[in-house]
Order: structure tokens, then C-alpha cells, then sequence
């Protein structure tokens, strides 16, 4: 028999002893252990063996398809027809609200708002310049509500403001460049307010202005040249502020 050490004393002792003689320590713990603890893992891993195979075996579930209320049960006609509001909505967005400035009428409402006298060529332009099509600044420019005899009013008002004398004829001539119709040029000459014997005095002041030096008989010429009226120019040269 083979003789082993004991763990306790260190004697020796035959392996086929159940304890040491020495200490009466037991001697065969250690293999039984070892093999208790063998039999533990292969039990472990048969165990896991099985757990696996059971998963492995399981079939996959399909996943569940979309709830009735999910899907869109609409004929084709039905979904045509809502597209087709939706696009005839958008479209006519451009004419149906007075609150947006990004539509053609919009824009043409907020430009008269300005006060400054808009032509109804001239609102026109300004649309198109802005990208809208012509049909489109057409049909704002008559849906904004503007009254052009009033527009051309406020515009020969705003050129009068500006201090630098304007005759009945020039003024006319402004206003026609500015595109408005003759009849409300008129409208617009006959209710201005303009004192044109003042606007002469204030061309003549404003030549001097620009030229200290000029004679009386070059301003003369200067005023007629202007538009202004016999009498009218006789006025301006006696008030433009210069003795002769």
C-alpha cells in the first residue's frame, strides 16, 4: 500500500488507514471532497446542457400583425377626393386671408397700408418684383380694396412734402410716371391743397440754392421751363427771399 502524509501531523500514514495513528486525523476527506465536488460540476453542467437544448428547441412567434384601426381602410376615390381638398385648400391660400404677409394680397394690403399712394400698375409691379406671377399680383391688387383716385391723392401729397416746388404741370407729369389714369391725376390735382404760386417761390429758393448766381432773367426762364404760370413765376421771383 502507499503511504501518504498526513495534512494534520505529517506522519505517515497507509492510504488504506481511515485515520492518522498519530493525530486521529482522517485521511481520506481530501479525495472524497474532490470527488463530491466533481460530481457537483458535471451535474452543473448537464443542467445548463439542458436549458440550452429546451431554448434552442423553442420556435420563434411571429409578431402581431398591425390592429384594424391602425389601417387605412379608405377607398382609393376617398383618398383622392381629401388630397384633392387639401391642394384646392392651399392653393387658394393666397387670396382668402386678409392676416397673412406672405401671400400676394397680403402683401398688396400692407404696401397701401404705407400711406405713400400706390398706382394700381405700380402695386402690380411691385408684386411681381416680390416673385408673385402676374395673374396672381393682378388679382390681389384688384381683391385689396384700394380706392386709386385716393392712392394718387396721397401720392401728390407726399411728392408737395417734399419742399422742392412742383407745378400743376410737373406735378401731372409725376404723377402720370407714377402710372396713375388721368382721371385720377385730376382728382388728385383738384384736391391736393396745393398754394401753387408757394410751390413757385419754393423752386425758385430751391434753384438759388443751388446756384447764388443766378439772374433774375435765367430764373425766369428756369420757372417757365417748370410748368408754371405767368403770374405764378412773377410770384415765386418776388418771394424767393433775393432782391434784384
Amino acid at each position: 500500500m502507499a503511504l501518504i502524509e498526513c495534512k494534520h501531523c505529517g506522519e505517515l500514514v497507509d492510504e488504506a488507514e481511515a485515520c492518522c495513528p498519530r493525530c486521529g486525523a482522517p485521511v481520506k476527506p481530501a479525495r472524497s471532497n474532490a470527488r463530491q465536488a466533481l460530481f457537483i460540476a458535471l451535474g452543473l453542467v448537464l443542467v445548463a446542457a439542458l436549458v440550452l437544448g429546451f431554448a434552442l428547441g423553442r420556435k420563434p412567434q411571429a409578431a402581431p400583425s398591425a390592429a384594424p384601426s391602425q389601417l387605412d381602410t379608405r377607398s382609393d376615390g376617398a383618398r383622392s377626393s381629401t388630397s384633392s381638398t387639401s391642394s384646392s385648400s392651399s392653393s387658394g391660400s393666397n387670396y382668402s386671408s386678409y392676416g397673412s404677409r406672405n401671400t400676394a394680397l397680403g402683401r398688396a394690403q400692407s404696401y397701401l397700408r404705407m400711406n405713400s399712394g400706390f398706382s394700381r400698375e405700380r402695386l402690380i409691379k411691385q408684386l411681381e418684383y416680390e416673385g408673385f406671377s402676374h395673374s396672381e399680383a393682378a388679382r390681389a391688387a384688384d381683391a385689396a380694396g384700394a380706392d386709386w383716385n385716393s392712392e394718387a391723392l396721397k401720392k401728390a401729397k407726399s411728392y408737395l412734402r417734399m419742399n422742392s416746388g412742383f407745378s400743376d404741370k410737373s406735378l401731372r407729369k409725376q404723377l402720370a410716371y407714377e402710372e396713375f389714369t388721368d382721371s385720377q391725376i385730376n382728382y388728385a390735382l383738384r384736391l391736393c391743397g396745393a398754394d401753387w404760386n408757394q410751390e413757385a417761390a419754393k423752386k425758385a429758393k430751391s434753384y438759388l440754392r443751388s446756384n447764388a448766381g443766378m439772374t433774375r432773367a435765367r430764373l425766369q426762364r428756369q420757372l417757365e421751363y417748370e410748368g408754371f404760370t405767368a403770374a405764378q413765376v412773377a410770384y415765386g421771383l418776388s418771394h424767393c427771399g433775393k432782391s434784384w
